[in-house]
């Protein structure tokens, strides 16, 4: 007789279980109803969260003592497979603004000369800011309020910082760091007024000590020049700026990353130099760092060697090239993520990939030496493979890169269709408004305009397109058989295979079900003062919310500045996360209410239309 492992005492089970990942424990527990007993044991859940979710914002919350080990459990895998299977939880229109910025769950609105600060994904009380009395002083030089533009250039540690420019006058402009807590007086929020000398570019990270700001200056040729400020009394920096030497790269986003993180300033470009070799071999990220309390010279960490890829990996499409950094959940380390799109092995179809590296700062990198391969000069040239044909037309003026190829683990990149797989339904750059990878889940998100979606052929709708990836199970050799267009086989002895899902597209079509007509218009919203086809779109995504703002189509006229837009939100996290005694709104999200044209949550059961999940 065969014992069930239902049957086996919870002791044996317990053993089982601490020795699985954050996924197989899932898996196991959604095999049967018995064993789903084990997302409620506390120690279960405490155990895989600490070996791989250690640092998230559940993690955190536990750690507060504002929620159990299996709250934080059953929202992490909530989260997660919302993302990667495209059913978020719910959508609304925010309302109009003149700018957002959205950042760790906090989304700060600007409309005129107010500023919304809010936790989307807390219970808590909403900051309201009017900035009147905190830049009054900028207006002295301006014939009216009109001619001043503000936006908002970063938040962090209940702190934002906003950046305002007049028309028509000489100065660069001033950056206002302004405390955005709850029941501080508006006359006494602001922290730092900064007087700016250059604007060109100008970017800004903070933490709750200090500010940086940076703009691409001009000093004999442009160069990336960045200053701090010390938002207290106690600390001091230097007054001296510091030059990013050799930092190429100009777009955020695309060519160049920065973050602070820990403590330390961090930078990334996928550049090497401001010219293009027609000679090359080799591409490399440039990392650089430097602690936030110190910003000198001498402890400015700088690697230029950090493997990217080899060229004949094939040519690069670089509009659709996307670069970010990104903090590993497990480790707290930073992470490079680059989607790049190739015509791999010279082939004329383009292949979008996403490469994930670790962000290695000192000159410590594996390839920053490669040793006994030819030199174009005797002592001082760089290192060329060898047998190459192309090492004798090289002279003086060529400056090649090289590095041996490094092979590329499975966690090293995803492809967005595996190898042999069906590609599926694809959009023009043009019709893909956002496009982005949610490394926590190991997804990938693309917001596309969809003209096939509804039976309007005048516009297309606002979609999100999402594929994703699982570590296979073991027996993935069967599942080569059977399934191989959705594997990517290890690359390595002891690399692990992937098992891919197929692009999904959200929402459904309109016709689907009342739930799905109001998502189209969630999502779609009309526009004040012009048409559905003329717009643009602004985005920002997290682990759990996509914010973006939809304007009218430019007319470029200065009044383009102010322009309302509306501002949209879709979130994969299941409702606010409970308070500390909050075991009544717990049992909120599971009840059955009535939701408002500019809201929709999916709530099982709440709909006699979507008991099913139709609308997902």
């Amino acid at each position: 007789m065969s014992l069930k492992l239902d049957r086996l005492p919870f002791d044996v089970l317990f053993y089982i279980t601490s020795h699985l990942g954050f996924d197989d424990i899932v898996s196991l527990a959604h095999s049967c109803k018995q064993l789903r007993t084990l997302l409620q044991e506390n120690s279960i859940c405490k155990k895989a969260i600490e070996a791989e979710f250690r640092y998230t914002k559940e993690a955190r919350l536990v750690q507060e003592q504002r929620i159990s080990y299996c709250d934080a459990f059953n929202h992490i895998q909530d989260r997660r497979h919302a993302f990667s299977d495209a059913h978020p939880f719910s959508a609304r229109i925010i309302g109009r603004a003149n700018d957002f910025s959205y950042r760790k769950g906090m989304l700060c609105i600007l409309e005129g000369n107010t500023i919304r600060v809010s936790d989307v994904h807390a219970q808590g009380p909403e900051s309201t800011i009017d900035l009147s009395l905190i830049i009054e002083g900028y207006y002295e030089g301006s014939s009216s309020s009109s001619d001043t533009k503000l936006s908002l250039l970063y938040y962090n540690d209940d702190i934002v910082t906003i950046y305002v420019e007049g028309r028509g006058r000489q100065d660069n402009g001033r950056i206002y760091a302004i405390n955005t807590k709850p029941g501080v007086s508006d006359q006494a929020r602001q922290i730092k007024m900064i007087r700016l000398e250059a604007s060109y570019k100008l970017f800004a990270r903070h933490t709750s000590l200090f500010l940086y700001y940076g703009t691409y200056t001009s000093v004999g040729h442009y160069e990336w020049e960045v200053q701090g400020v010390s938002l207290n009394d106690r600390n001091s920096l230097p007054f001296t700026p510091l030059q990013l030497h050799g930092f190429f790269g100009t777009d955020f986003g695309s060519t160049i990353a920065l973050e602070i993180h820990e403590g330390y300033f961090y930078a990334v470009s996928n550049q090497t130099s401001f010219e293009v070799e027609e000679i090359d071999w080799t591409s490399f990220y440039h990392c650089m760092r430097f602690p936030v309390d110190n910003p000198k010279a001498e402890f400015l960490e700088s690697n230029k060697k950090l493997w990217r890829r080899q060229h004949a990996e094939g040519v690069i499409h670089d509009s659709w090239t996307d670069l970010s950094l990104q903090i590993d959940e497990s480790t707290n380390n930073l992470m490079i993520v680059e989607a790049r799109r190739e015509y791999q092995k010279s082939l004329s179809r383009q292949v979008r990939t996403y490469y994930i590296s670790e962000f290695i700062s000192g000159f410590d990198s594996p390839t920053s030496s490669t040793g006994g391969l030819p030199l174009l000069e005797a002592s001082t040239g760089p290192e060329l493979p060898w047998g190459d044909a192309y090492i004798q037309t090289l002279d003086s003026t060529n400056n090649p890169n090289y590095a041996p190829p490094e092979t590329r683990f499975n966690w090293n990149f995803h492809p967005e269709v595996p190898r042999g797989g069906n590609p599926g339904r694809s959009f023009i750059l043009a019709r893909t408004r956002h496009r982005a990878y949610n490394y926590s889940c190991t997804s990938f998100m693309d917001m596309v305009e969809d003209d096939r979606c509804c039976s309007d052929p005048s516009t297309s709708c606002l979609r999100l397109r999402i594929g994703s990836r699982r570590v296979a199970p073991l027996d993935w050799k069967y599942l080569e058989t059977t399934t191989p267009q959705l594997l990517t086989l290890p690359a390595l002895p002891n690399d692990v295979a992937y098992r891919h899902c197929p692009p999904k597209m959200w929402p459904p079509s309109a016709s689907r079900c009342p739930c799905s007509e109001r998502l189209h218009r969630i999502l779609n919203p009309p526009l004040p003062g012009g048409p559905a086809y003329n717009r643009s779109i602004t985005s920002t995504l997290d682990e759990r919310s996509l914010v973006y703002m939809i304007r009218p189509g430019r007319s470029y006229s200065p009044s383009d500045d102010n322009a309302l837009g509306i501002i949209v939100m879709i979130s994969f996290n299941r409702g606010p996360l409970p308070p500390k005694h909050g075991a009544e709104d717990r049992s909120q999200e599971h009840r059955g209410y009535s939701q408002s044209e500019s809201e929709w949550h999916w709530v099982p059961g709440a709909s006699t239309h979507c008991k099913d999940r139709s609308c997902q």
